[in-house]
């Protein structure tokens, strides 16, 4: 179990899928934002765990431009020096979030994250979100066998 707790984030370990799992109960301000996913990134370091399901289906409300922008240039840049690499997170959401999602042109197209060391996709069922955590495992035990 994770030692971070708050009114706006759950975080707990799933060894059975080798999963961190991050539940986002509710809408936050900036500084929420900044400290739960910085809980989530300590947590995945204690762990060594680079398979992320960051659950936002309990948050009310759309993504602000500023809480995109910090993600991209502040909290994903910080995963390569922190995590072994690549990193793989499937984002949860209700299919009225990911539509909204969708829709901000502000949200870049999951195509931006081609080539960088951390790979993204969006889901809106758990299962589909788990099975492709679990391909993606497969394939990286994969190329680090033919690496090796």
């Amino acid at each position: 179990m994770s030692s971070f707790s708050s009114s706006y984030l759950s975080i707990d370990y799933r060894p059975e899928e080798r999963v961190l799992a991050g539940h986002w109960q509710r809408g936050v301000m900036p500084f929420e934002l900044h400290r739960g996913y910085a809980a989530l990134l300590d947590e995945a370091v204690a762990r060594r765990c680079r398979f992320w399901l960051i659950d936002l289906s309990g948050r009310v409300g759309g993504v602000g431009a500023a809480d995109v922008q910090w993600m991209m240039d502040e909290f994903f840049p910080q995963l390569p020096g922190r995590l072994r690499l690549p990193v793989y997170l499937a984002y949860l959401m209700a299919p009225h979030q990911l539509a909204g999602v969708l829709a901000n042109p502000g949200i870049p197209d999951l195509t931006y994250f081609d080539g960088r060391p951390y790979c993204l996709e969006r889901f809106t069922t758990e299962a589909e979100a788990l099975e492709w955590l679990a391909q993606c495992r497969r394939q990286d035990a994969r190329r680090r066998r033919k690496a090796a």
